[in-house]
């Protein structure tokens, strides 16, 4: 598979790359097995044992300013296309159907197998911008991505494409204060878009909200203290799902020579509200999945850098 890539130096503080890359993608081991999952009986699938590989062909340029001030400016934007890409063949049953001697799907229930199929394609493009800020010795960045892809799909015998498109702008301001106090503020807002060409298929928009703040302090005779609290919420969703936060502490010391050594109590979750929820995009349907966590614990740890 060929690959290129091409950098130019305008002068010190400018540079230009392109790059083009191309890669094959073999079917998982589950999408070749002809062999029918039913664990779910609205919604059957099964592998295809015909399946051919899956070529994609990326291209991106990129421009990159920096200057001895500290402020740093990239712009990036991209292009993928996909050959041959395994995307998802369901029909809906019309009635009580056999599928095998054991297995029957049910008047109304889905089946789901994999086909290749050409036409998905993928676009990508980011602005970054970056600066320092001397009176609180930090520096700030800003930044925004767009990406946008088109999947093809088929439901019932009809060709159909799911779209998607995200645009996620971002703030983070991060310290520059000592090797003994680090700290990182962060906020980003993730504006998800999603719909189908199908007539039948309604769309799925909301936005998802993550405010971060991470402190790091070594002080005193080798004692750190570090801790992450991070918010997560969700505009837009008619799920039951609720905003929450996550937050970790960390006290320890650190020891031998040159504190290549520490011994640390973390404690996780402390506020008891950890959650894991996930979207994405079927054929004709979208999935909102709410999965088990891990509960508050905490944990002694040991850790040794070898440098």
């Amino acid at each position: 598979m060929p690959s290129f890539t091409m950098r130019y130096s305008l002068d010190r503080t400018n540079s230009l790359q392109l790059r083009y890359r191309s890669k094959s993608s073999a079917p998982s081991v589950t999408s070749l097995q002809n062999v029918i999952d039913n664990s779910n009986p609205l919604f059957l699938s099964a592998g295809n044992p015909d399946l051919d590989q899956q070529l994609s062909h990326t291209a991106n340029l990129r421009y990159l300013r920096t200057t001895k001030s500290g402020h740093t400016f990239i712009a990036m934007v991209g292009a993928t296309i996909q050959q041959d890409y395994v995307a998802d063949s369901t029909f809906v049953a019309k009635e009580d159907m056999e599928l095998t001697p054991s297995v029957t799907l049910s008047k109304g229930a889905q089946f789901t197998r994999p086909v290749n199929m050409d036409g998905y394609y993928s676009l990508q493009s980011m602005l970054t911008y970056g600066f320092p800020i001397d009176f609180i010795r930090s520096n700030i960045n800003l930044s925004l991505s767009a990406n946008y892809a088109n999947v093809p799909t088929i439901f019932d015998g009809i060709e159909s494409k799911t779209r998607e498109l995200n645009l996620i702008p971002k703030i983070i301001i991060g310290s520059n204060i000592s090797n003994n106090l680090d700290f990182t503020a962060s906020y980003s807002a993730g504006i998800n878009k999603m719909f189908s060409s199908l007539d039948t298929a309604t769309g799925s928009d909301y936005v998802t909200h993550t405010a971060s703040a991470k402190l790091g302090w070594t002080f005193f005779w080798g004692l750190t203290f570090r801790s992450t609290f991070d918010y997560i919420g969700y505009t837009g969703l008619d799920t039951g799902t609720e905003d929450y936060f996550l937050w970790n502490l960390s006290l320890g010391k650190k020891f031998l020579k040159n504190n290549a050594a520490e011994i640390r109590v973390e404690a996780f979750d402390v506020l008891k509200q950890n959650q894991a929820f996930t979207h994405s995009i079927g054929s004709n349907y979208y999935d909102y999945i709410n999965s088990n966590v891990l509960k508050p614990y905490a944990m002694i740890s040991f850790v040794y850098t070898i440098r």
